[in-house]
């Protein structure tokens, strides 16, 4: 059984993740008052607060670069070490 990590599963696994996590936050603005969109705008360049259907997407492609830069943080060290070491025992 191969146990590397397929980076193309785990960078859509992140970005569905946070694009969903994000579109939860910005309907529970809307409906509850939670103010949330204060916690993704550092996040996010681009999002604007009131809501732009423009600032929204921009938000979704932004954390799709998240999602990617994510997997790429752990799917490349880890099947790297992942060859490394199984090739020594």
């Amino acid at each position: 059984m191969d146990r590397r990590l397929n980076f193309r599963a785990l960078s859509i696994t992140f970005g569905l993740a946070l694009g969903v996590s994000y579109l939860v936050c910005i309907a529970g603005d809307l409906l509850f008052g939670w103010s949330m969109y204060e916690a993704w705008m550092p996040f996010v360049p681009g999002f604007t607060w009131p809501l732009t259907p423009t600032g929204v997407l921009i938000g979704l492609l932004w954390l799709t670069g998240y999602g990617l830069y994510g997997a790429a943080l752990i799917v490349f060290p880890y099947n790297y070490l992942y060859r490394r070491f199984t090739a020594s025992s």
